[in-house]
């Protein structure tokens, strides 16, 4: 299960049988998501909290501007979605092993709630993904026996409906879910501080996130995505004997559909000075879901054919993509915080994405080191441990 980011279970076409060829893929393509992540949540690492775009008027001269819109179209929110689809599929193969019923299910989930928080407070990222996946994961146990057909019509339920809370509330029908927006002045004292004054302003965040009517937004968001990955899973996407027509389909109708919702929505919002307008709220799922599926088809199609040097890290960082998430919210302390380089709100959009390939080269060394002489991720060895009340083999 692993919640998309651990390699102990593969999603396979129904069987808990474990080959080479799958393990290497699935984990390429949790290593992309971990890194597609981090392009995302640097920005909001490295700046004010609540930042969703760069300073001043948008224009394509400006590179900031230009580098926004590159991940609006392509990154933004479909990494996310590959990570729950991952979920949902790896889910389904933990459940079938006769030794993880659905009691040892909700053990690990949740541990993995125990994470999140470890994550989004002593870690200092409030935006951890962990807390709200362990809260929407009940919704693999309701779905647990249901068809592909049924799957489905549970994830276009969730994502319709999604779809229509962020129109109305964006349109002002409903009122804001969103937290009241900290003064900036005092987030800067607090994040370029200690690591007290951080660890205050980081837990003082993450309570009226977790507690916010839009927590809930979330929990659904993860929800429908991960039923995605089930209906994924019975159907055999992730299956090494998939049929490349299969995947060549989720290529064609994600890019095609997705490409060209996401660049309308990017377009709306660049034209409204960075805040979406209603409508492109109103498509922001159907837009993510489709990106989402074709980087999924398109990365399982290029798997065999990515240079070593690609591939390799990939690989490694999906194997241990528990720990390396984790490190990531390590890295942007060390990075941004006033105990570390102090580098907050210091650097632009580019300069962000820039310090993405740095950091995740790092953690894929790191990686790989660990692995020469350990079986699984230190992350992942004790979410095993605490699943199943034993201590797993860790040495080689």
């Amino acid at each position: 299960m692993a919640a998309g980011l651990s390699s102990e279970s593969q999603p396979a076409s129904g069987s808990s049988v474990t080959s080479p060829s799958r393990i290497d893929a699935i984990d390429g393509l949790r290593g992309l998501a971990l890194v597609g992540i981090l392009f995302v949540n640097i920005t909001v690492m490295g700046g004010p909290i609540d930042r969703l775009h760069p300073d001043g008027t948008p224009t394509l001269q400006n590179p900031e501007w230009a580098t926004w819109l590159i991940g609006e179209i392509f990154v933004t929110g479909a990494m996310r979605g590959i990570f729950s689809i991952l979920f949902g599929a790896s889910a389904l193969l933990f459940l079938s092993s006769p030794r993880h019923g659905p009691f040892t299910f909700v053990r690990r989930c949740f541990w993995l709630l125990i994470f999140g928080i470890v994550n989004s407070t002593l870690l200092l990222w409030p935006g951890d993904i962990l807390l709200v996946y362990a809260l929407a994961s009940p919704v693999i146990l309701l779905f647990l026996r249901a068809s592909a057909l049924r799957l489905a019509l549970g994830a276009a339920m969730i994502l319709i409906g999604l779809s229509v809370w962020s129109y109305l509330r964006a349109s002002g029908v409903e009122a804001s879910a969103s937290y009241d927006r900290p003064d900036l002045a005092a987030e800067q004292a607090a994040r370029l501080g200690g690591y007290g004054a951080n660890l205050a302003f980081m837990w003082d965040t993450t309570i009226r996130w977790t507690f916010a009517p839009g927590l809930l937004w979330w929990v659904l968001d993860a929800a429908g995505f991960m039923l995605v990955g089930m209906v994924l899973f019975r159907v055999g996407v992730f299956s090494p004997s998939a049929s490349s027509a299969v995947r060549w389909l989720l290529v064609l109708v994600g890019f095609g559909a997705g490409i060209p919702l996401r660049a309308a929505g990017a377009a709306l919002t660049f034209g409204s000075g960075g805040d979406a307008p209603a409508i492109v709220e109103a498509f922001f799922q159907a837009g993510r879901l489709a990106m989402s599926l074709g980087w999924i088809g398109g990365f399982l199609l290029a798997w065999r054919h990515l240079p070593v040097l690609v591939a390799k890290p990939l690989e490694v960082l999906g194997r241990m993509a528990l720990t390396g998430y984790l490190l990531q919210s390590v890295a942007a302390a060390f990075l941004f915080s006033g105990f570390g380089l102090g580098l907050w709100n210091r650097l632009g959009w580019v300069q962000l994405w820039a310090l993405v390939p740095l950091i995740m080269t790092c953690l894929a060394i790191l990686h790989l080191l660990w692995q020469s002489f350990f079986r699984i991720g230190p992350a992942e060895w004790v979410l095993r441990a605490l699943t199943l009340a034993e201590t797993p083999r860790l040495r080689r």
